[in-house]
């Protein structure tokens, strides 16, 4: 996970807020309004968009989704899993500062879950009025914002308002450690320590490293040192657009412990040799 500042001009199809406003009032009080928002937070205006800013990743884990996007309501929109009987976010269905990419594997393991750092005491409830989300039957679009919904202490963290280096690091093994109890949660909601995500960055480390001792072994008409240029130049160094670039940074800023100190290790062993 990377933070991404998303810009604030909306796509087109969600700047329609009489429309949204007309298919907001017409469901808010069926018993699971969520259900009845439109497919239109779907669009393809609203998929390129969001595929531009992530740099075609999912907003989680960072795994590279050119096909097969799926949009995530940061705040579920129907219904939450830590309370029953309540509606969920369904009136945050068209809003732009809630809407995310994901691949099919976080969007299916965050699913509607939407923990609070205090339970559910500092929950908005259903009633949008009291809250300030609705007066006069008309939707207070402008109090919408994620920032003005800080109130409820979420746990999640969202790559467009955290600093998310601040809350998460990574080890060699691949797997990512928590900083705090939104780095925790988000781990575990997200599921960014799924076996599949902890291979894959492992994989980056190994490749290294086997290229490292390639290099020694089998390269004698080309320097060493061009050689291993290379290999910094392919896959150590990095920008925003690559796959698990947040687990690429710790490689890079911290290439003593992330391979050195495993090159050593495995000398030591006597399992290669340069």
């Amino acid at each position: 996970m990377i933070s991404v500042k998303k810009t604030k001009i909306k796509p087109k199809v969600l700047n329609n807020n009489e429309w949204i406003q007309t298919k907001l009032l017409k469901i808010k009080d069926k018993d699971k309004p969520g259900k009845e928002i439109e497919n239109k937070y779907n669009d393809k205006e609203v998929r390129n968009i969001l595929s531009n800013l992530y740099k075609n990743k999912c907003a989680y884990c960072e795994k590279k989704i050119i096909e097969g996007k799926q949009i995530d309501h940061y705040r579920p929109k129907n219904g939450i899993k830590e309370i029953k009987n309540h509606k969920g976010y369904f009136w945050l269905g068209y809003e732009w500062t809630n809407l995310l990419p994901t691949c099919a594997n976080c969007n299916n393991s965050k699913s509607n879950k939407f923990p609070l750092e205090k339970g559910e005491k500092t929950r908005i409830s259903d009633d949008l009025e009291k809250e300030g989300f609705l007066k006069n039957n008309e939707f207070i679009f402008e109090n919408f914002k994620i920032e003005n919904l800080k109130r409820e202490k979420r746990l999640l963290l969202n790559p467009e308002i955290d600093t998310v280096e601040e809350h998460l690091f990574f080890l060699p093994t691949g797997e990512i450690k928590s900083l705090s109890k939104k780095g925790e949660k988000s781990i575990e909601v997200y599921g960014l320590n799924r076996n599949t995500l902890i291979l894959l960055r492992k994989k980056i480390i190994d490749d290294i490293i086997w290229n490292i001792f390639d290099i020694y072994s089998n390269y004698q008409s080309t320097s060493h040192y061009d050689m291993l240029r290379k290999l910094w130049n392919d896959k150590i160094e990095f920008t925003d657009k690559s796959e698990y670039s947040r687990f690429h940074y710790f490689i890079y800023n911290f290439f003593d412990f992330f391979i050195i100190d495993i090159v050593k290790d495995l000398l030591k062993t006597q399992k290669f040799k340069i």
